[in-house]
Order: structure tokens, then sequence, then C-alpha cells
């Protein structure tokens, strides 16, 4: 039977702790659904397979652009702290307290699955992208178990990177492996590393989903709402000045340039 093999990114979203946070699973699949259906709708026509319940406790989809990556990522940040999600779940303390994590598990790899079946079944869907995005869940896993209970300054010593100010804890498995490891090196900088503060990495998350927004507008989305207009904008200004938003903002141009060109290559290799 002829087969369809081509490059993909595929991401595996569970919840982190999920038997000790909710008093029920059912949370959790809720929780689960209401991101898939999030990211299905904004990126409908883009996905090649939409974000489906696999394994009872786990969201998996992909897509064949590679440059996406870093959008769904931020799509996922900016849904968890947004006021529609705390509202939705506003009966589950982990939501309305922001200490509900997730692991963010991103397989780049190969799609092979017979031509004659449909991309939009994840349960027919095969290749090495998914079960790299299934094991880059565990390893993130891992990192998150590792570190806790651990002296601060075992996280410097230890081989991988771990996610402390991102609800989402990433990583990424790719082939070859060292393409996994320049991945999370730019994630791990541009999402964890300069970011200082809570404020600081509130500020980059309104300004990546609302590039448009006044300095007024996202101080007021910060909580500097009881402040007058001007002190709100200088408030704003300074955070900007004494953040590294615009390397920040390099890096993410950085990543999809890189995720872009990683795409060519493998698009070639796999028609070689």
């Amino acid at each position: 039977m002829e087969s369809l093999k081509f490059e993909a990114i595929y991401m595996y979203i569970d919840i982190s702790r999920s038997r000790h946070v909710f008093s029920t699973l059912h949370d959790g699949t809720k929780i689960l659904t209401y991101i898939a259906d999030s990211i299905n709708t904004a990126y409908q026509d883009q996905l090649l397979t939409p974000f489906t319940i696999k394994d009872g406790d786990a969201i998996v989809g992909g897509v064949s652009d590679f440059q996406l990556l870093p959008d769904i990522y931020s799509h996922c940040l900016t849904l968890y702290y947004s006021p529609h999600f705390k509202a939705h779940f506003s009966a589950i303390p982990a939501v309305v307290d922001e200490t509900l994590n997730f692991y963010f598990g991103v397989g780049i790899g190969y799609i092979d699955t017979p031509a004659t079946e449909d991309l939009q079944n994840i349960n027919i869907v095969n290749g090495t992208s998914i079960i790299n995005a299934i094991e880059a869940s565990e390893r993130a896993k891992q990192i998150m178990k590792s570190q806790q209970g651990q002296r601060p300054s075992a996280i410097d010593s230890d081989e991988d990177y771990f996610f402390d100010k991102q609800p989402f804890k990433f990583y990424c498995i790719a082939e070859p492996k060292s393409f996994g490891n320049a991945v999370n090196a730019m994630f791990f900088l541009a999402f964890e590393k300069l970011i200082k503060s809570d404020k600081q990495r509130d500020l980059f998350r309104m300004k990546d989903s609302y590039p448009d927004y006044s300095n007024i507008k996202i101080g007021t989305a910060l909580g500097y709402g009881a402040l007058s207009k001007a002190d709100i904008s200088s408030r704003i200004s300074v955070l900007i000045a004494n953040s590294d938003y615009f390397l920040y903002k390099k890096i993410r141009l950085d990543i999809v340039a890189y995720l872009a060109d990683l795409q060519k290559m493998m698009g070639g290799a796999s028609h070689g």
C-alpha cells in the first residue's frame, strides 16, 4: 500500500500531577478539551491533525508548518492567563490561583501513514513525529520531578532545561537529537531565561498576543488600572526599558527562521 512520508511537528500536552490536583479526573479532561478546542479554532486551516484527547489525560495534534510551533505555544500561555479560562473553570482552585502546570512535549520528525488514511484521525496517524512528542512530554515530566525538592543550585547543574516561570513545561525531541536540543535552548532563552519577573512574563505575553495595544491598555490589563493614564504609560515604558524584550523578540524571529530552515532540510531528506 502506498504511504505518505513527510516532515511534521506534533505536540503532546498533558497536565502535571493531575491525580493530585483534581478531585475528579473529569476536571482535567474538561480543561484539556477546552485548550484543544481553542487551538483548533485559532489554527483550523493550518492543522494537519486537530488536537484531540489521547490516552484519557492528554491532547495531541500536529502541523506541517514548523514555523507555527512558537505561535501555538504562546497561544496556550495566553489562554491559561485569560479571564475567560479562569471564569470557565472558577470552581477549580488550581486554575484560579494559577498553580496548574502542563507538560508541552514537541516531536519533530516524519509522518508515515497510508495515503488512503485520514490524517484528521489521531488514532490512525503514525510516525516518528508523534513518537517523539510523547517521549518529549515524558522527558519534561522527568525534568520537573528531578527539580522538585532540590536546592536551587542543583538547577544550574542539571543537563536539561528546567522551565520554572511558564505553566507549560516545554521539551522537544527531534531527529537528529541536536536539532531538538537547539529548539529547547532557544525556547528556554526566550520564555524562561530572559524573563526576570512575573510582570515581565505577563508583559511579553501581552505584547505578543495584542501587538496593537497601547501602553495604557497593556498597563490596565496588567493591573495598573487604578493609576492615571500618564502613570500607567510610564510604568509600562519603564518595565519595557528594564527588560530584555527586544532581545526576546529577536530570539522569537530566530526560532521561526531556524524551524523554517530545518523543515526545508528535512523535506529534502524525505524526498531524496
